[in-house]
C-alpha cells in the first residue's frame, strides 16, 4: 500500500509540474538570410524597438571552427526602452553568432559573423529565435541602427538608407506607416 502510494505521488507530481527544455544556445541556429528591403524589414520582424544594450556578453561554443577561429554564440541582454511593434518584456536576450579570437572590425568575417553587438542605444529589428526565448537581429546587420546625438545611423553598405539620419520620432512614423 505504501508503495502504490509513493508510485501514485510520483506520477502525480510528475505530470502536475512539466519540466520545459533548456535550449543549447551553441546549439542555435541564428537566421542570417537578408531583406530585400525596408518595407521586408519592416513586415517579417517580431519586434522593433529602441533598446539599450548591455556591453557584457555570454559565448557559447557551436562546436564548429573555420581557419581564423572558432565559431561561437554569444547572448547578451538589453533593456527596451520603447516599442514600435511587438510586445516584448522590458529586458530581453540577443543572440548572435561570431568568431573567436574577435576579427579586427574591418575583417569581412564580420559580415557574416558579427558578434555581440557594443554598448549603447539603437534602434533594432529583431526575430524570435524559434523554439527559445531568445531573439536575434533581422537580415544581421540590417536589423541594427546605432543611435548617436540622438539619431540614427545606417551602417554602410549594411542598413536601408531610408533609416539614416532619423529622430525617434521620425524613425517611429516611418516604421508604423509600413507596418499598419
Amino acid at each position: 500500500m505504501f508503495y502504490q502510494l509513493l508510485l501514485s505521488l510520483s506520477l502525480l507530481c510528475t505530470f502536475s509540474f512539466p519540466v520545459h527544455a533548456q535550449t543549447d544556445i551553441g546549439r542555435v541556429h541564428v537566421d542570417s538570410s537578408p531583406y530585400p528591403s525596408f518595407v521586408e524589414l519592416v513586415k517579417r520582424s517580431d519586434l522593433i524597438v529602441f533598446a539599450r544594450v548591455n556591453g557584457a556578453h555570454q559565448p557559447y561554443p557551436t562546436g564548429r571552427t573555420i581557419p581564423q577561429g572558432k565559431i561561437v554564440n554569444f547572448t547578451q541582454s538589453l533593456q527596451v526602452k520603447t516599442t514600435i511593434k511587438g510586445t516584448p518584456s522590458r529586458r530581453l536576450t540577443v543572440i548572435s553568432t561570431g568568431v573567436e579570437p574577435l576579427p579586427d572590425a574591418s575583417s569581412p568575417l564580420n559580415l557574416t559573423y558579427p558578434g555581440p553587438l557594443s554598448e549603447g542605444n539603437y534602434l533594432l529589428f529583431l526575430r524570435k529565435v524559434s523554439g527559445s526565448q531568445l531573439y536575434s537581429t533581422a537580415g544581421l546587420w540590417q536589423g541594427v541602427y546605432p543611435i548617436y546625438q540622438g539619431k540614427t545611423i545606417t551602417l554602410s553598405n549594411l542598413g536601408f538608407p531610408e533609416l539614416n539620419q532619423l529622430s525617434q520620432e521620425e524613425a517611429i512614423r516611418k516604421i508604423t506607416a509600413i507596418s499598419r
